[in-house]
């Protein structure tokens, strides 16, 4: 499929930043600018001035827009009259206020069709995202879409989960789902699933980083982690 044409006619713009000789002062380059007729010689004929700005302490900013069978013409002058008073740097671009409101529309069209809603409604100031649920936490939560990758467990881990691991997961994401999250809770909500901690012992608010840190770590760890009396060792997820 071909891609959009958004550039009208085959001009292009050049930006050419013309660098003041600080080792000369005002009068100097005007009578050498004056000497070579600059101001009648550029831009060469068939070129356009888009803009001319003044930048202080660095010089003058001309935008052109000309057929690219002018550009030879364009940097020949550029030689004959601006060296020597200028130190040039050229840049070549194109318009792209065509391409950016074809791009500003699409993108609203994609996100219709992707059920991002906008809160245009009368005097409204803000646009108001639809929430999106984040499938953790026990809520909607006001966040991006999901931009369609996924992670397999292959991808993370090298051996399959312990029945230990799957255990506690189990209980933890059941406390999430809950509105359980501060660690004393979280701590209490284990205790209530029937689960120790990788040692045997009961779940408290000090324990529950340290062991979360173990499970995530086994290589560092010569302990038991099947927490029910030494029966198997899990490997955490990487």
């Amino acid at each position: 499929m071909a891609e959009p044409n958004d550039i009208a006619g085959g001009d292009i713009l050049l930006t050419v930043f013309l660098k003041h000789d600080q080792s000369k002062v005002l009068g100097e380059f005007q009578t050498a600018l004056d000497a070579r007729d600059w101001w009648r010689r550029f831009p060469p004929e068939g070129v356009e001035i888009v803009s001319w700005t003044v930048a202080m302490g660095l010089g003058q900013i001309v935008t052109l827009r000309l057929p690219p069978d002018r550009l030879q013409a364009v940097n020949v002058e550029l030689e004959r009259s601006a060296w020597g008073v200028f130190r040039t740097e050229v840049f070549v671009s194109y318009d792209f206020l065509k391409v950016r409101e074809r791009l500003a529309r699409e993108s609203a069209e994609r996100r219709v069709a992707g059920g991002i809603g906008e809160d245009r409604s009368p005097g409204s100031d803000t646009v108001a995202e639809a929430p999106v649920s984040s499938g953790a936490g026990g809520g909607d939560h006001p966040r991006l879409p999901h931009n369609g990758l996924s992670i397999e467990p292959w991808q993370f881990r090298t051996t399959a989960p312990t029945d230990y691991e799957d255990r506690l997961s189990a209980a933890l994401e059941a406390a999430f789902a809950a509105g359980i999250h501060d660690l004393p809770d979280l701590a209490d909500a284990l205790n209530d699933a029937g689960l120790q901690t990788p040692d045997g012992d009961a779940w408290t608010e000090a324990n529950f980083p340290a062991a979360m840190q173990r499970l995530g770590n086994p290589a560092g760890s010569d302990s038991d982690l099947s927490g029910a009396g030494g029966r198997e060792r899990p490997v955490a997820a990487r």
